[in-house]
């Protein structure tokens, strides 16, 4: 097992026969057919490019800590390296796909929904405010896509 340090964050990754076994806080992920050490230069780099983007968002707002954000960016980062190297295990035309984060994938509903759900759940009284900043909507707008993602999951 090896222990990866992200400013104040501790990701854990062991070796389950061919895979990468990753887990933080409640998250857990295997990445399959990979090693740790490109798992662990994946994560890093990714979460260098996904705490770039919400910090610079974040940098003249008063209500957000910046551990909150470095949180967000490795649950953001988990979830897309598996899920690319899902894909690129899954289908043959993904099989040479990148495992860096792909900066499109910041307007994906995906990570809309990461981002609800982290600040939802630590801050219940304000959430929606703090995610129309990050997500770059009007809270009004928010509103409504927020709506839009419950009805998705309802169906």
């Amino acid at each position: 097992m090896k222990e990866l340090k992200l400013d104040k964050l501790i990701i854990y990754l062991y070796v389950d026969n061919n895979d990468v076994r990753v887990i933080f806080d409640k998250i857990e992920k295997t990445i399959t057919n990979q090693n740790i050490e490109n798992v662990i230069e994946l994560i890093e780099y990714n979460f260098k490019v996904v705490r770039s983007y919400y910090n610079k968002i974040v940098m003249n707002e008063q209500n957000f800590d910046l551990s909150d954000i470095n949180y967000l960016s490795i649950s953001i980062v988990i979830f897309y390296l598996h899920m690319y190297n899902l894909w690129k295990n899954m289908y043959k035309k993904q099989e040479n796909k990148s495992l860096k984060f792909q900066e499109k994938d910041f307007i994906n509903p995906s990570t809309s929904d990461i981002v609800f759900s982290f600040y939802k759940k630590k801050y219940p009284d304000d959430w929606q405010q703090r995610c129309s900043v990050l997500l770059g909507m009007q809270l009004n707008d928010l509103k409504e896509y927020y709506k839009r993602r419950e009805l998705f999951y309802t169906k």
